[in-house]
C-alpha cells in the first residue's frame, strides 16, 4: 500500500507539472508574448505629462538627480512637436542613488539620462544600448569651504573639524573627492564628525548656521553674497561635469535634435552661471 501511494504521488506531481506548463504556454500564445516584460524600478520621485498629440502608451523615460530639472525638462519635452509625434507621454525620474543609476542606465531603461561619464563607461552603456552624448556641462573644481578661515589640507587641521558632505555617493565634489582626501590623510571616517546634506544648497545652510565648520562643494557666483572666496581651498581641479546621454539604438536623429534644442533652451533660462554653460557635441544640423 505504501509503494502504491508513493507511485500515485509522483504521477500526480508529474501530471500537475505538465498541466501547468500547458496552461502557461497557452497563456503566452494568447498574449503573444515575444519577450519578457520590462519592469520599471520603483522610485517615488517621478513626474509624468502627456504630449497631447500622440494617443499611444509609449513613453520617453528621463533620469537625473535633480527634481526641478526633471520637472522642467519633462514639461518642455511634452510640448515639443517631435516628441509629441513619437511618444504619448514623458516620464521623469530623479534620484541620487547609484543603484538607481545602474538600474536605469545599466539596463537601458532610460531614454535620456544625466550622469557622469565614468558611470556610463562602467555599465558599458554606449556599446550595449547605444547611448550617445547630447550635451555636457563644463568641468569644475572641488573645494573645502569655511566661514572665517582658509581650510588647510592636513590631518592635524581636519581632525576634530565638523565636516559637511552630500548624502549621495555619486557626487564628486560633495562626497567622492572629500572621502578620498580623508583616506589619503589616514583619517578614518569613524573618527570624523560628518554631517550629511541632501543638496549643495543644504550644505551651505549647514555652514552658515554654524552646524559644521567646513563643507566640500563647488564654488558658484552666488556664494559671494554669503561666503568669502578667500576661505576656500581647492582639493581637486577639473572635475568632469555631468553629461546628457540619449539612447540611440536606432538612428533617431529627429529626437536627438529635439532633445538637444530643448536642453539648450532650458540652459538659457538658468540663473546659475554654471548650468547655463551647456555645450552640445556634436551639434545638431537638420535639413
Amino acid at each position: 500500500m505504501q509503494y502504491t501511494g508513493l507511485t500515485w504521488s509522483k504521477t500526480s506531481l508529474i501530471f500537475l507539472a505538465l498541466l501547468l506548463c500547458s496552461v502557461l504556454w497557452l497563456l503566452a500564445q494568447r498574449l503573444h508574448l515575444k519577450e519578457p516584460p520590462t519592469f520599471m524600478p520603483l522610485i517615488q520621485q517621478n513626474a509624468e505629462c502627456s504630449t497631447g498629440t500622440n494617443k499611444s502608451s509609449s513613453a520617453l523615460i528621463l533620469f537625473m538627480n535633480t527634481e526641478s530639472v526633471a520637472r522642467n525638462l519633462s514639461q518642455a519635452l511634452c510640448e515639443n512637436q517631435v516628441v509629441g509625434k513619437q511618444f504619448g507621454k514623458v516620464r521623469a525620474f530623479w534620484s541620487h542613488s547609484e543603484a538607481q543609476v545602474l538600474q536605469f542606465v545599466g539596463k537601458g531603461i532610460a531614454d535620456l539620462a544625466l550622469i557622469k561619464e565614468n558611470l556610463l563607461e562602467a555599465v558599458e552603456g554606449e556599446s550595449t544600448y547605444g547611448y550617445k552624448m547630447v550635451a555636457a556641462y563644463p568641468d569644475y573644481s572641488a573645494y573645502l569651504i569655511a566661514m572665517r578661515e582658509k581650510p588647510l589640507i592636513s590631518k592635524e587641521y581636519l581632525l576634530g573639524k565638523r565636516l559637511g558632505l552630500l548624502d549621495y555617493p555619486t557626487s564628486r565634489s560633495g562626497h567622492i573627492i572629500p572621502i578620498q582626501l580623508l583616506k589619503s590623510l589616514n583619517l578614518p571616517l569613524d573618527n570624523m564628525q560628518i554631517a550629511y546634506a541632501n543638496s549643495h544648497t543644504e550644505l551651505r545652510k549647514l555652514l552658515t548656521s554654524g552646524q559644521v565648520d567646513i563643507i566640500s562643494s563647488f564654488w558658484r557666483e552666488s556664494d559671494e553674497t554669503i561666503l568669502s572666496k578667500n576661505y576656500i581651498t581647492p582639493i581637486e581641479q577639473a572635475v568632469s561635469g555631468s553629461k546628457w546621454y540619449l539612447k540611440m539604438d536606432t538612428n533617431n536623429i529627429d529626437l536627438f535634435c529635439a532633445v538637444q534644442h530643448t536642453l539648450i533652451d532650458i540652459a538659457r533660462n538658468q540663473n546659475s552661471s554654471y548650468f547655463s554653460r551647456l555645450t552640445t557635441e556634436p551639434n545638431c544640423h537638420v535639413e
